[in-house]
């Protein structure tokens, strides 16, 4: 049946581009605004969560003075977005919520607007900066065809990694006044912390470590890392082409360490069937004295159980193995751009204004305060540069009543130079500290549409999920399993895969030249 949906609704929008021809993308939306000289109309979509009640309210009112346009505000939900768009109901602005294939097949179908970097750059030229400050790599995600799609963004957060998170008193316990810094000694530490009663009770009831089974990138990701590979993710190979990490003879290295501890009865096996509430539940339990599937802001946001559970956690650096560098594994910064409509690509001016108004989105200290929480001492007050929303304006309907957060403004928390007002001093401290020295490992190419990953995905990474699972668990040669399962991989679409991955590599390498 959802097939049946996802068929009508293609081809619902095809027929409906087709007979919108070489109208306009909004008919509200036309040039005439501007060549009278009246107020340009600009259509927001921004978010499909933080929509406006209501229009004409304070941060649409705000903005339109402020920047001499016209507002209309297209409410949409992330299930009618497309039906909007089959209907050509295209906005200017586009919500935050659409994925890589949308990007790719919304520019063939011609609903959303190519745009230069190079006037980008000229006209948000402070967000732009930024954007190369955190990952220059964020502008090849947009390329299409030869032609650079949307704004390009990022997740701040994803410039850090997965924080190797120990039990403090456990480590004291077995002799260990911080973190082990190497491969060996964290596999010491995981013998002892199943050996020598790390929690005192008398008992042999611990395990160092489980993983997170249900997101495959997170499992045993430390580790991996340790040797310089996700098998979850493309990267960089010796000669230069991209490979997938799940073939790297890194990962069957990784592999082969992971199955000798798991033979020694190191790791916890229930590692199979664990999923990340398990891993909370055995960590607050103090049944495994360490773990890997949380970034900073999730682990500063766990401070108070830890406390509550009497667990002191100590955090570590990146473990040092064959590849040599202190690695975490890290989901990227790299996101999905803000996409515009088709009716920018050809109207300069308009086009020129939205750049214009992003920019202050994104990097004016007081656009973005207004737009993302409202107004001071009356929806928020400050407590040193962190807002914090006030009563009754911390509900939903509140907030949806006076229109701020992410529907005017889709750039929220994706400039560094306004990043800042998310922040506490001791949140702030906390993420500096354990991520100190830490160097993240990621996926080369980001969130891109493969043609073939389409076709083959399903397959592989069952085929794969099963490989990684025996593997660490079997009595048999692990090389010789590993190259079974390479072969295989390959010959199953893997190859067709990594030749299209090294073919858009290629294109956005040439693209910077």
């Amino acid at each position: 049946m959802k097939n049946v949906k996802t068929i009508s609704l293609a081809i619902l929008l095809t027929m409906s581009l087709l007979a919108a021809g070489c109208s306009s993308s909004n008919p509200e939306n036309s040039p005439s605004d501007s060549e009278q000289g009246g107020p340009i109309t600009i259509t927001f979509a921004g978010s499909t969560w933080d929509t406006p009640t209501k229009d004409g309210n304070t941060i649409q009112t705000y903005l339109e003075e402020k920047y001499d346009v016209k507002i209309i505000n297209e409410r949409v939900t992330d299930d009618n977005f497309k039906i909007k768009i089959a209907a050509n109901e295209i906005p200017d602005i586009f919500p935050q919520t659409p994925n890589e294939s949308d990007m790719t097949n919304f520019a063939r179908q011609g609903i959303i607007a190519s745009i230069s970097v190079d006037e980008i750059r000229k006209y948000m030229p402070t967000y732009a900066a930024e954007i190369d400050s955190v990952n220059p790599e964020a502008w090849d995600v947009a390329l299409i065809d030869g032609k650079n799609y949307g704004i390009p963004r990022v997740w701040l957060n994803g410039v850090y990694g997965f924080v190797p998170t120990y039990n403090k008193k456990w480590l004291e316990n077995i002799g260990y006044s911080e973190p082990p810094k190497t491969i060996e000694e964290f596999e010491d530490v995981l013998t002892k912390f199943r050996n020598n009663d790390p929690d005192g009770n008398g008992i042999k009831d611990t395990y160092g470590m489980t993983a997170r089974n249900e997101v495959r990138p997170q499992y045993f990701n430390s580790i991996y890392a340790s040797f310089g590979v996700n098998p979850y993710q493309f990267m960089v190979d010796q000669d230069g082409t991209l490979t997938w990490g799940g073939i790297a003879e890194q990962a069957k290295d990784a592999t082969k360490l992971l199955n000798k501890w798991y033979k020694a009865d190191l790791i916890d096996p229930e590692f199979m069937t664990d999923n990340n509430d398990i891993v909370s539940q055995k960590w607050n339990s103090q049944k495994i004295g360490y773990k890997d599937t949380f970034m900073y802001h999730h682990l500063f946001g766990l401070l108070p159980a830890d406390q509550e559970n009497g667990t002191e956690a100590l955090y570590g650096k990146g473990i040092i193995g064959p590849a040599g560098k202190p690695l975490v594994m890290s989901n990227g910064a790299l996101q999905v751009p803000l996409l515009l409509g088709k009716d920018l690509e050809t109207n300069e001016k308009k086009r020129i204004k939205v750049l214009q108004i992003l920019e202050d989105l994104a990097t004016n200290d007081e656009v973005y305060l207004k737009t993302v929480f409202g107004d001071k001492d009356l929806t928020y007050e400050m407590s040193g540069e962190v807002p914090t929303i006030k009563p009754p304006y911390d509900t939903q309907e509140k907030k949806n009543e006076y229109g701020f957060g992410g529907f005017y403004n889709p750039l929220v928390e994706r400039a560094t130079s306004t990043w800042k007002f998310h922040f506490t001093p001791e949140k702030q401290a906390f993420r500096d500290e354990v991520n100190e020295g830490n160097e993240v490992i990621t996926d080369v190419l980001g969130p891109t549409v493969l043609e073939a990953k389409g076709k083959y995905s399903v397959t592989l990474n069952a085929l794969q999920d099963e490989f990684y699972t025996k593997a660490i668990t079997s009595q048999e040669d692990i090389d010789k399993l590993f190259e079974d399962f390479k072969n295989k991989w390959l010959k199953s679409g893997g190859q067709e895969i990594i030749d299209e991955a090294n073919k858009v590599y290629q294109a956005r390498q040439e693209n910077k030249k």
